[in-house]
């Protein structure tokens, strides 16, 4: 086994405002002894981000049948670029670490959290999906948490302070060094979340919302700042742009030295304002390794790399396999279900592909016996491949237990609903015609699949995940309309759908009774 991580000292959370203190950052991804000064101070920083449960390695299409991720895979990364650099290390998360697997929603998270208590995580961003299940749900998984869950940047409506779920930094100190971790939510966060969730906070965007925290760190006369965030933002070919080059732009310079993001699932980063943005690929595909330094002459430089965590040829570590092993337990018992064969694999795109969203929208309809299916694009999660489909499988699809809800409305009121989704939502039995008005405007035309008109003063039935039905998604015309619940998830709908289809499942590439939305 790999010898232990190190145990942190726990983060401190004092400070109080003050004015910015100001540090020049000399920001170039060169090697210090190319600018001719040995380093006065060197700490290097993991960061990770979106890990969703990934507790079990996955093998990937181009990972080459090799499997990548997973807890013991972090560890084994972590330990091992720690012991190569022999200084000061810190590990830092951008959020939603808990939801997305079966082993971890089953607990609700648990087993991630204590995962990382053990692996030692220094502090962590409060993603938008570790509000999937509440607030209550978050305060219980950061109380049995040894590390801070971070947002400085959200507000109660009725008082101005902060909710006791975001606390705004912590200071981390690591053999001798000081290092200032300030915590962002993304400003996106209430449009992914059922309102009531979300309703009584704030998410102020940019420098503004978290100024004052960056000023309380200061106080602390911390060595380097980090902002650790959900939120995505990158350079690339053509620019640098997203929410967090927008906060890296704002801040005063010296006053961060890393941006360490998330929200956004692909590997990416940039320098931006002299500070490097850094990103490594969700579900614990990569680790984003950065060693930052402060030189002599008192200005900063800093060294970005990524390494991808493949989980092979690994000696596991025993405590990590027994803390986890109840969780795969119970786990297993639901994953390996079989439900049916794939003659070919499906997408999880709403612009290409559209099958499985269909396959989605049509179980719902069918299993809650409604006129019409609905299913949001950013509730299907991951692609089916060909082949033996598990429950497991579905649940990566589909994995935030939504409810599956019939609602009542006039055909008024659905071609309303149809024009504020826009065509990358995924109807069955519904067929759609949309137009650009000016300005940006949708009009929409809609009948029957079968070409039968809709009335505009007659009642129709639409079943929908409930997070659709309690105004997720901005969709706030749905919140008052008679609901009927259904009592099962989506995904035991379509679990229960799919296996009432022939086996092995052919789904067409052409238009077919699904009615893939016309655009």
């Amino acid at each position: 086994m790999i010898p232990k991580r190190r145990r942190r000292a726990r983060a401190s959370l004092a400070g109080l405002p003050v004015g910015p203190v100001m540090v020049v950052v000399a920001g170039l991804a060169l090697p210090v002894t190319a600018r001719g000064q040995a380093p006065e101070l060197h700490v290097r920083v993991f960061a990770t981000h979106d890990f969703h449960g990934a507790l079990r390695p996955t093998t990937y299409s181009w990972s080459d049948g090799r499997p990548v991720g997973g807890a013991t895979g972090l560890e084994r990364v972590i330990e091992e670029a720690g012991v190569e650099c022999s200084c000061p290390t810190l590990w830092v998360d951008g959020g939603d670490q808990m939801q997305g697997t079966l082993e971890s929603n089953l607990a609700w998270g648990l087993p991630v959290v204590e995962a990382f208590n053990l692996l030692g995580l220094d502090a962590a961003a409060v993603g938008n999906h570790d509000l999937d299940w509440g607030v209550d749900t978050l305060l219980a998984r950061q109380r049995e948490a040894d590390y801070p869950w971070l947002a400085a940047n959200v507000f109660r409506l009725d008082t101005g302070e902060r909710p006791a779920w975001a606390t705004p930094f912590a200071i981390v100190e690591r053999e001798g060094v000081k290092v200032g971790v300030v915590g962002y939510a993304t400003v996106g966060t209430p449009r992914t979340l059922r309102p009531q969730v979300t309703e009584p906070f704030e998410f102020r965007s940019g420098y503004a919302g978290i100024r004052d925290a960056l000023d309380a760190v200061w106080a602390e006369r911390p060595d380097f700042v980090v902002v650790v965030a959900h939120a995505g933002g990158d350079c690339n070919a053509g620019g640098c742009a997203g929410e967090m080059v927008a906060l890296a732009s704002e801040v005063p310079p010296g006053s961060v030295h890393l941006i360490a993001g998330g929200h956004t699932h692909d590997p990416g980063g940039g320098v931006v304002n002299s500070i490097p943005i850094v990103r490594a690929g969700s579900s614990g595909r990569g680790v984003a390794v950065v060693d930052l330094y402060r030189l002599a002459d008192g200005t900063r430089a800093f060294l970005t790399s990524r390494q991808t965590v493949y989980a092979d040829g690994i000696v596991e570590d025993t405590a990590l396999v027994a803390l986890l092993e109840p969780y795969m337990a119970s786990a297993d018992e639901k994953r390996n279900q079989h439900v049916t064969t794939l003659a070919q694999s499906l997408r999880n795109s709403a612009t290409e592909d559209r099958r499985l969203g269909d396959l989605i929208a049509d179980s719902e309809r069918r299993i809650a016996a409604a006129d019409f299916g609905l299913q949001n694009p950013g509730g299907v999660r991951a692609e089916l491949p060909a082949g033996p489909v598990s429950y497991a499988d579905l649940h990566r699809v589909l994995p935030f237990g939504n409810m599956l809800v019939r609602v009542t409305l006039s055909g008024r009121q659905l071609r309303r609903l149809v024009e504020q989704t826009g065509p990358r939502y995924y109807y069955s039995k519904l067929q759609v015609d949309y137009a650009v008005l000016a300005g940006g405007a949708r009009s929409a035309s809609i009948r029957f699949s079968d070409g039968s008109p809709i009335d505009d003063d007659r009642q129709y039935t639409v079943a929908m995940p409930d997070f659709l039905a309690e105004g997720g998604d901005d969709l706030s015309m749905l919140t008052g309309l008679p609901r009927e619940a259904m009592g099962m998830t989506v995904l035991d709908a379509v679990v229960e759908r799919m296996r009432e289809l022939p086996n092995p499942l052919v789904l067409p590439t052409e238009r077919r009774e699904l009615d893939r939305t016309r655009r």
